[in-house]
């Protein structure tokens, strides 16, 4: 049983490898040398040679996902993306990236951050977040945005607040602002390529 899964667990590599060259040599190469102790029975190194080539799949995954958040506004200033590392949230794949804004006269510096979670078996958990007995009683409220489940929480007097938008059960794209104004939020939140994230 457990070599049959080793060998789901290759096949399935080999074949998404097809989509990340630049990755493939590093996870081959731990796939094999995990294959070669256990040929030799080395049970533990086989074991951490598939975890390490685990790690290097899910960083090439949130690296294709990052392509999927919104280059800054107009105005607005942003450093390239970066991905998470959520091995502690079940192997989450995340990435993150944060968009700024000048302060002008009396207001403070705008800043959005946006991330996309998702890939998980702890996502069922999360998706009780938007039932709307719970959204309600958190002060939120529902809406869609691009067609897509949402539960918006503004405080216009602290002008701060948060999106999470629900994409196929699969991920979970928040949207936490400072200093901005609702607006502000909803535009990146709509700025998301949630069409290439649903086929991704």
């Amino acid at each position: 049983m457990w070599r049959t899964g080793l060998i789901i667990f290759v096949l399935t590599t080999v074949i998404f490898l097809g989509h990340g060259r630049a990755y493939s040599d590093d996870i081959l190469e731990a796939i094999n040398e995990a294959v070669e102790a256990y040929k030799e029975k080395d049970f533990t190194e086989a074991v951490e040679g598939l975890d390490y080539a685990k790690q290097l799949i899910q960083q090439l995954r949130s690296d294709k996902i990052l392509k999927f958040l919104p280059e800054p506004f107009s105005g607005w200033e942003s450093k390239s993306g970066k991905s998470q590392n959520m091995g502690i949230l079940g192997g989450m794949a995340g990435v993150q990236r944060e968009y700024w804004q000048p302060a002008k006269g009396n207001t403070g510096r705008k800043r959005i951050t946006i991330s996309i979670m998702g890939e998980s078996p702890i996502m069922q958990g999360m998706m009780a977040a938007f039932n709307p007995m719970y959204v309600t009683a958190g002060g939120g409220r529902l809406q869609k945005i691009k067609r897509n489940k949402a539960v918006v929480k503004y405080d216009p007097d602290r002008r701060s607040g948060d999106i999470n938008v629900l994409v196929k059960k699969r991920f979970i794209v928040s949207i936490r602002g400072t200093s901005v104004d609702e607006k502000d939020m909803m535009d990146y939140a709509k700025a998301v390529d949630y069409k290439g994230l649903k086929e991704f």
